[in-house]
C-alpha cells in the first residue's frame, strides 16, 4: 500500500495535546496553544507551558496525566 500518511511523533503529541485542552480546562498559564510555525524551516504546532516556556510539539518527550481527586466534603 502506497500514500499512507503516518503522523511524525510530533504530530501525535500535538493531537494528544488537543484532545487534553478540548477534554479538560486548563488554565492559559499552564498549557496554552499558539498555533503552527515554521522555523529555520520546520513547521511544528507551538505550546506556551508555564506561562513561560515556548515549546514545539515535537521537542515534548512524554505526556503524563495527574490524577486529581475532587474534594467530596459539600
Amino acid at each position: 500500500m502506497t500514500g499512507l500518511n503516518v503522523p511524525s511523533r510530533g504530530e501525535l503529541i500535538h493531537l494528544q495535546l488537543q484532545a487534553m485542552l478540548r477534554e479538560h480546562s486548563f488554565p492559559a498559564t499552564e498549557l496554552f496553544y499558539l498555533g503552527e510555525e515554521t522555523v529555520e524551516g520546520v513547521k511544528d504546532h507551538y505550546y506556551l507551558i508555564n506561562g513561560i516556556h515556548t515549546v514545539p510539539a515535537r521537542m515534548i518527550e512524554d505526556l503524563e496525566g495527574i490524577e486529581v481527586e475532587e474534594d467530596s466534603n459539600g
